[in-house]
């Protein structure tokens, strides 16, 4: 995230309260810079929510300035399929940041993991989200000690962020030696055994949030990943038919877990089918997917894995007809588009559209589940969410949220008649002519092509109901190739 977000003031308003232990918070209604952006973990612990350092109303500000950011970051965005590339891995990784602990720690998630990884190595990426207190509070392993090892870190990384649903074969095979592969320390797939076995792998992955570790010691409060050996089931294992000597040495059994979830073959497919399908369309070409899953098994080691998958995906969507990878806009990017295509000064200072953004579609950390939001236009375009999608681009277009005021007489006269008006909108907004499109919303608001348009307000109505069309609801994206690996 760019230091020019730093400055940007957001307004935070809420009402006096009480902490828990009876200390009151006044009332605050101020701008203020977004200035969690590119905090430490230090200075976000304090937005945990069982600290009383801030009133509990400003717990949330993490998570909203990071919301904020993405959405400003969409608006000014020059490089869409970039952002499309990220907001895959956030939600590949996806950890809900409306849970306290997760939600103090946000910003750093936002910028030090997904960010900064995602056109590095998958294996990399794989450690950094293990070891975040966003992933480690969320899936519980900061609580996961030898005796009791908690398996939903454990689980979510085999079934979701590694191998894949497809590849659990616990229905099958009951017992470790009997999956195929399982005698060459090659299984097919994995089976609960794996499951409980890398748990006790993971114990002792913690964070410094104050626990007490034993024999009259404390973690401190930093929020920062911590190894606590204490902690650690240090017995033999065995995961994916591969043997784990006992005392292996500090972190080495969860790292050796990374190590074989990450080179799978399972993975490959698993990761990348579902890369394919978000960057290009919901039913790729299967040619694509075994070649982008085999250009990801080559470069395993590479430091630049993911930039090298990034190119390859790119230019083969240049080669593909538009028609062939059209994909849903998610509300986030449907917002940056409109606001682009009518150069509206989009301002976040007093608006209040991130509401409205959740309503119309998943917003960015807010998925309740581990598997992420869904994508795809049976989920997105559902009568839920289309519905709020219209409301949200309209409240775009007649400034219902405070995002800014625009001039919907750029190019055209003042006494501009409705036809000429909607038929100079439908090519900013829609990339060709639509005239059947706009003469069928004026047939239905009874209005005479010739009339003039009588106000500003009016116009930008008007407009807003263009942008109501199915042809606005999805894009071909076009991919940025111009990437250094």
């Amino acid at each position: 995230m760019s230091k020019e977000l730093s400055q940007t003031a957001l307004r935070i308003r809420y009402p006096a309260g009480q902490y828990n232990d009876g200390r009151a918070w006044p009332a605050l209604d101020e701008l203020r810079p977004m200035s969690l952006l590119h905090a430490d973990l230090p200075a976000l612990f304090p937005y945990v929510a069982r600290e009383e350092a801030v009133p509990h109303p400003e717990r949330r500000r993490p998570r909203q300035e990071t919301q904020a950011a993405a959405l400003l970051n969409a608006v000014r965005s020059q490089n869409p399929w970039k952002d499309q590339w990220v907001g895959f891995w956030r939600d590949h990784f996806s950890v809900n940041g409306y849970e306290g602990g997760v939600e103090a720690f946000i910003p750093h998630f936002e910028r030090e993991v997904i960010q900064r990884h995602a056109l590095g190595n998958f294996r990399q990426f794989l450690e950094a989200t293990t070891t975040h207190p966003c992933m480690l509070f969320y899936l519980n392993n900061r609580s996961s000690k030898a005796g009791n090892a908690n398996e939903n870190y454990a689980r979510e990384l085999f079934e979701l962020h590694t191998l894949g649903r497809d590849a659990y074969l616990n229905d099958l095979y009951a017992e470790w030696r009997s999956v195929p592969g399982a005698a060459q320390a090659k299984p097919q797939g994995y089976i609960d055994q794996d499951v409980y076995e890398a748990a006790r792998a993971f114990t002792g992955w913690t964070v410094e949030d104050g626990s007490g570790i034993g024999g009259g010691q404390r973690l401190e409060k930093t929020g920062r990943f911590k190894y606590v050996e204490a902690w650690h089931d240090n017995y033999q294992k065995r995961v994916l038919a591969t043997e784990f000597n006992p005392y292996s040495g500090a972190m080495k059994d969860g790292q050796r877990v990374l190590d074989l979830c990450a080179s799978h073959p399972a993975t490959a497919h698993h990761v990348m089918t579902k890369l394919v399908r978000r960057m290009i369309s919901d039913n790729p070409p299967k040619a694509l997917i075994d070649s982008t899953t085999k250009l990801f098994i080559q470069h395993l080691r590479a430091p630049n894995q993911l930039a090298l998958v990034y190119q390859h995906l790119a230019k083969e969507a240049l080669r593909m007809p538009e028609s062939q990878r059209q994909k849903v806009r998610n509300p986030m990017r449907l917002v940056a588009v409109f606001a682009q295509a009518v150069q509206l000064p989009f301002d976040l200072t007093q608006a209040n559209i991130l509401g409205p953004i959740e309503a119309a579609g998943p917003a960015i950390y807010s998925w309740v589940s581990p598997e992420g939001p869904p994508d795809g236009v049976s989920s997105l375009l559902s009568a839920g969410y289309l519905r709020q999608r219209i409301s949200l681009i309209q409240g775009l277009a007649e400034n219902w949220w405070d995002t800014g005021e625009w001039d919907p007489y750029r190019g055209l006269s003042r006494s501009a008649s409705y036809a000429q008006l909607m038929s100079h909108w439908d090519v900013a907004l829609l990339g060709e002519p639509r005239p059947e499109l706009w003469q069928a919303i004026l047939t239905a608001q009874q209005i005479n092509p010739a009339d003039t348009v009588l106000s500003v307000k009016e116009a930008r109505k008007m407009i807003g109901y263009l942008a109501w069309s199915p042809s606005f609801q999805t894009e071909a994206i076009k991919p940025d190739t111009d990437l250094p690996v």
